[in-house]
């Protein structure tokens, strides 16, 4: 057996896979969890702040933006340092900043330590996305993949329930305080269970050689090395029409999800709604319509990564209108319908970049990242204008639209 097979393959090595899927679900869950931990609390910042709605919004659109100038680096960096090394190190990193953000003093502040969160995120958010395509063959890959996108969901469940609850209960200081165990948690939980894949080591000797080779050289030869090489790399993504799709749909996908549910606070308890913060904490629970994940990731393996695409995306725009009829049953119905296309449509897209992107496939998926989450950064910011100026129907209308953006892309692109 070649020694580039991926341990995915071998059945002595099950209990490894085990523990792949179990740090692939873990990590997720609690780091990607700092990203939402001020949006279902959004109305006590403004009030705590003196901010209006766009500005609270920042604490989201800032750790978007964040993430999406992130996600430029780590793809390429762990292309040559290794995946496990990258996820684990930002993950650890990142548990200073989500300490000091429940000690900001002002609105500034807050907002400098979301950014640092962002910055430091895409270690893992991009990186998992080829390891689970380095790593994990055939129908095992949609398991992966949707595994790693249902932690990532029940982890934005965690973030906004529990902020939601804890701020209730006491303030938001303690809130956004609680959230640093967890993701020291999930460093160690990557550190203990995720394997060095042999796929990875072997891709690394040669580039081991290389790089003691250019020891011998001045140090300016060698990092011109390294950065022609991730230029070339991303000039030749960017060549590529179906990975030009993808990251489109990435763009338009997150900027309708984001903007829909970080304004959503502001439309239900609002005077037709009124809800409290606990009750929209609890409207969140929709979030569990990610556990469908695995079963989406593996059907899109059988059934094509584009077909699945344009199925859950037109799903999640139908819950979009569904939105727009003022009763609370059928709000909840329709942001139900939406939650469950986003969280089909993530696998299914990752899997189709590991299918178009034939090499460097860190980079391929930092490019996409990247995409995906300057249109969040947006989504945090530009549907806030539309709800001061046309209240929850400019905020759906316009999400909807991005989305139809992300269907004609997986049509005509793709």
């Amino acid at each position: 057996m070649s020694s580039t097979t991926s341990f995915s393959s071998r059945p002595e090595q099950q209990g490894i896979r085990i523990g792949a899927l179990i740090a692939l679900f873990l990590g997720p869950a609690f780091v990607f969890a700092n990203m939402y931990t001020t949006q279902a609390i959004l109305p006590v910042l403004s009030r705590a702040f003196k901010v209006d709605a766009p500005t609270a919004g920042l604490t989201i659109s800032t750790i978007v933006l964040a993430v999406a100038i992130g996600s430029l680096f780590y793809g390429p960096l762990s292309d040559r340092i290794g995946r496990k090394i990258v996820m684990v190190g930002s993950s650890l990193l990142i548990t200073l900043p989500t300490l000091l953000c429940a000690f900001a003093p002002n609105f500034t502040i807050l907002l400098c330590l979301r950014a640092l969160q962002g910055l430091l995120m895409p270690g893992l958010t991009s990186v998992a996305i080829s390891y689970v395509n380095d790593e994990f063959k055939g129908s095992e890959r949609g398991l992966a993949m949707g595994v790693y996108v249902s932690g990532q969901t029940l982890g934005g469940l965690f973030a906004r329930l529990g902020s939601a609850a804890l701020t209730a209960a006491t303030n938001w200081q303690v809130a956004l305080f609680s959230f640093s165990l967890p993701t020291l948690i999930a460093a160690l939980a990557m550190w203990r269970f995720l394997p060095d894949s042999q796929s990875q080591r072997a891709r690394l000797l040669p580039n081991w050689r290389q790089r003691t080779t250019m020891l011998d050289s001045p140090s300016d030869q060698a990092g011109g090395n390294v950065l022609r090489q991730s230029l070339s790399d991303i000039w030749l993504h960017l060549h590529n029409r179906h990975l030009i799709g993808a990251f489109m749909i990435g763009f338009t996908l997150f900027f309708g999800f984001v903007g829909t549910f970080t304004y959503l606070p502001y439309y239900l308890s609002g005077p037709h709604f009124g809800l409290s913060t606990v009750q929209l904490g609890l409207v969140y629970l929709l979030w569990l319509t990610g556990l469908c994940s695995p079963i989406a990731g593996s059907l899109a393996g059988r059934v094509g990564s584009r077909r699945a695409i344009a199925v859950s995306m037109s799903l999640a725009g139908c819950g979009l209108l569904v939105t727009l009829i003022p009763s609370l049953p059928l709000v909840i119905l329709g942001l139900g319908l939406l939650a469950l296309g986003m969280f089909c449509t993530i696998p299914a897209v990752n899997l189709y970049l590991g299918e178009q992107a034939h090499k460097a496939k860190g980079t391929a998926a930092s490019l996409y990242l990247s995409c995906y989450y300057f249109g969040g950064s947006l989504g945090a910011v530009l549907p806030g204008i539309a709800l001061l100026h046309g209240g929850w129907p400019g905020v759906a209308l316009l999400c909807l639209g991005t989305m139809l953006i992300a269907i004609a892309s997986d049509l005509l692109l793709c």
